[in-house]
């Protein structure tokens, strides 16, 4: 896969073992230019490590919920660079500045001030910044979006993660029929969905499930970005409103005990 001249924008890319940071990495080794952020400033260090490696990087910490805060993000990127090929929607899940407003709750117990802000940081992220990147695309009628969902919604999903799945099933939502809207634009619109894939914020319960997938062990960053940087490439140009499952073959097992019971 060959970058050279294109510039990528992923968002959520500030933890050092992240999908975000794993893709932004792998982007800038095949020639792209890369903008990241994500909501606080350890993306300035995430930025120094990829310079570090030959890297012609530009970050900047936005909380992408802001409408306006967003399109001043996509303003600089624009500025600096001067054009916007690719955008990677990986913001999500969870921020490292609220910790608690990730605790999963069942739907009965959960305050509508959480369902709010599962969507917002899961979905409604994403809505901004593609809207923001949108225009520029179409004026030159060229674009890869590949937005980050998760197995988690769109096929299967787990007590006490409703507003979550629903978020991750609403990016799928979102990447069909954006995919519709622009394919005679030159822009494709597609998704990867993440199972368990061990990073920085895998609980240990978590990891035991990942160990549970037919590959027998959770998922890597790295594996995730590049099916993503595929996705971004010109070699996926007439695949668009897609969804790519990178899971270790979990979604299609209806066993997921421990392997020795049954395999």
């Amino acid at each position: 896969m060959n970058f050279s001249e294109k510039v990528a924008l992923i968002t959520g890319a500030g933890s050092p073992q992240g999908i975000g940071f794993a893709t932004a990495r792998l982007l800038a080794q095949q020639g792209s230019k890369i903008a990241i952020t994500s909501t606080t400033q350890r993306i300035e260090d995430r930025a120094r490590e990829l310079a570090e490696e030959g890297a012609d990087v530009f970050a900047l910490a936005a909380d992408l919920r802001d409408h306006a805060r967003t399109h001043r993000l996509v303003d600089e990127v624009l500025n600096r660079y001067g054009r916007l090929d690719i955008l990677i929607n990986n913001a999500g899940m969870t921020q490292v500045g609220n910790p608690t407003e990730t605790t999963s709750l069942p739907l009965a117990e959960l305050p509508e001030k959480d369902w709010d802000y599962s969507i917002a940081i899961n979905l409604k992220t994403a809505f901004n910044i593609t809207k923001a990147v949108l225009p520029f695309m179409l004026t030159a009628h060229y674009g890869r979006i590949v937005n980050v969902s998760s197995v988690t919604g769109p096929l299967v999903s787990n007590p006490r993660e409703t507003a979550y799945s629903a978020a991750k099933a609403g990016m799928v939502g979102l990447t069909r029929s954006l995919a519709l809207e622009l394919a005679r634009q030159g822009i494709t619109v597609n998704a990867v969905a993440p199972g368990w894939i061990e990073t920085a914020s895998s609980t240990e319960q978590e990891i035991i499930a990942g160990k549970n997938t037919p590959i027998g062990r959770p998922g890597r960053p790295d594996e995730v970005a590049a099916a993503i940087a595929f996705l971004a490439s010109e070699s996926a140009s007439h695949i668009t409103g897609q969804l790519l499952i990178v899971d270790g073959g979990n979604a299609i097992q209806e066993y997921k005990g421990p392997p020795d019971l049954y395999y």
